[in-house]
Formats: structure tokens, C-alpha cells, sequence
């Protein structure tokens, strides 16, 4: 099914050594973590246009690195993981979850920052909603306010 190449190149059905997809893992895990702390920068900082463009950057590299595990899964040397290439692999695992730690810290960030804005625009509406008389709330609870009464009235 494989045939083994040492050119490091994957041409026609050939795979790379196991190490050139071990170190390609390596350099995707890394970039990953220079993304998260764009992405941890962007929210603190409340840039929405960066965390957008580091969101699509992210997913890209979270495709390549499970297509990249895949490659690595399914290759003809994968025995080696457990002995030759121990260490490198757990380096790898230690760089995976300080990857999903950051990455779960940022989604912590971003979750308080919606809650934030909510509460904000809840306070808003509730000043506004003072003057106007329309404050409602929705199903679950949440504020909603319906569009002021445009009354005039002459005594």
C-alpha cells in the first residue's frame, strides 16, 4: 500500500518518513500557539477584526494538524512512536495541551466579554427603556426592548 521514500517529498501514493511528519507536527503545534496568543492579545484587546482573521487562521491549522495526525496514524512506521521516537512525541503531546489550555483560556475570555457586552447593552436599554416605558424581557429571560411609543400627546 505505502512504498517508503527517503526524498522527503509524497509523490504518487509514497510516504515521507515518519520524522519529516513528526517535525511538520512540531511547526504546526508552534505556529498554533503564536495564533493563540494573537487571538489572547485581539480579545483582551477587544480587536473583533484580528480575533475574526486568527479564528480562520486557527481552524486552517487545527485541519492541517488532524489531517497531519492522520498521516502520521496511518504510516507504515507508526510503530516506531512508542520507542524511536518517544521523546518526540512527547513533546508533542505537551505542546497539544498547552495549545488546548490557551485556547480554552481564550474561549473563557471571549465568554466573558459577550456577558460583558450583554450586561452593558441590557443597562442600556434599561436607561432608555425609563424614558420610553417599553423594557420587555424575551423567553429566556433577556432583555428586550421594543422600539419607543412615539406618542403625542397635547393637554
Amino acid at each position: 500500500m505505502f512504498k517508503k521514500l527517503n526524498t522527503g517529498k509524497m509523490v504518487n501514493g509514497t510516504v515521507r518518513p515518519l520524522l519529516d511528519y513528526l517535525v511538520e507536527q512540531n511547526k504546526l503545534l508552534d505556529e498554533i500557539g503564536r495564533v493563540l496568543a494573537q487571538e489572547n492579545r485581539a480579545v483582551t484587546g477587544r480587536d473583533t477584526d484580528k480575533i475574526n482573521e486568527l479564528t480562520e487562521l486557527k481552524s486552517k491549522l487545527m485541519i492541517k494538524l488532524q489531517q497531519n495526525d492522520q498521516k502520521i496514524k496511518l504510516h507504515p512506521d507508526c510503530a516506531l512512536l512508542k520507542t524511536e521516537f518517544a521523546n518526540h512525541v512527547r513533546v508533542l503531546k505537551v505542546k497539544l495541551s498547552e495549545c488546548k489550555r490557551r485556547n480554552e483560556v481564550n474561549g473563557r475570555l471571549i465568554a466573558l466579554c459577550l456577558a460583558s457586552c450583554r450586561r452593558l447593552s441590557s443597562v442600556l436599554m434599561s436607561a432608555r427603556d425609563k424614558m420610553t416605558g417599553s423594557l420587555t424581557y424575551t423567553q429566556k429571560g433577556g432583555v428586550n426592548a421594543r422600539s419607543p411609543l412615539r406618542l403625542n400627546i397635547e393637554a
